[in-house]
């Protein structure tokens, strides 16, 4: 700490003892040891005070921290990151209002378009379940089917079509 050797505190001791004096030596030594007690105490008590210090500073930034994982939003995060500046989004809406415009007006000129409109399906058509159709009649070992595909086997095993409309009669 200090780099004091023996030989320092030899010199120390005899100039104390010539100027003390044997009689109150004890008694200053006692007062000096009880000084540097205090001292060590009032550092601890610093290093203390500034570790608390260090501590809530930890803990501010770490409260900082689980506050932004509160306020966590990929989406935001996702929009942040591909269009930070919002141009994107806007021409979107852009887009949207026009597109709903000109449907507006195609509503209100009655529909009469030069291109074809799609009708809109709101039930599915109705398909027969596959239990319930019956199969085409079989055709007898001999004969093939008009178009000249099949293998001549019967039935519409073997990859033989199963079309009636292709199959000669």
């Amino acid at each position: 700490m200090l780099d004091i050797g023996w030989a320092e505190m030899g010199v120390v001791a005899v100039i104390a003892l010539l100027v003390i004096g044997p009689k109150e030596l004890p008694r200053t030594m006692r007062q000096v040891a009880h000084w540097f007690g205090k001292a060590r105490g009032l550092a601890r008590e610093f290093q203390s005070g500034l570790d608390d210090i260090v501590r809530e500073a930890d803990l501010d930034d770490a409260r900082k921290a689980l506050n932004a994982t509160r306020d966590f939003s990929p989406n935001k995060m996702l929009s942040d990151t591909i269009d930070p500046t919002g141009s994107v989004k806007e021409e979107i809406k852009d887009l949207e209002k026009t597109a709903k415009s000109d449907a507006v007006d195609d509503v209100d000129a009655g529909g009469q378009d030069d291109a074809p409109q799609a009708a809109i399906v709101k039930q599915p058509a109705q398909v027969a379940p596959a239990h319930s159709v019956t199969p085409p009649p079989a055709v007898p070992a001999g004969t093939a089917p008009a178009d000249g595909a099949g293998s001549g086997s019967s039935g519409s095993a073997g990859g033989a079509e199963t079309d009636p409309s292709k199959q000669s009669a």
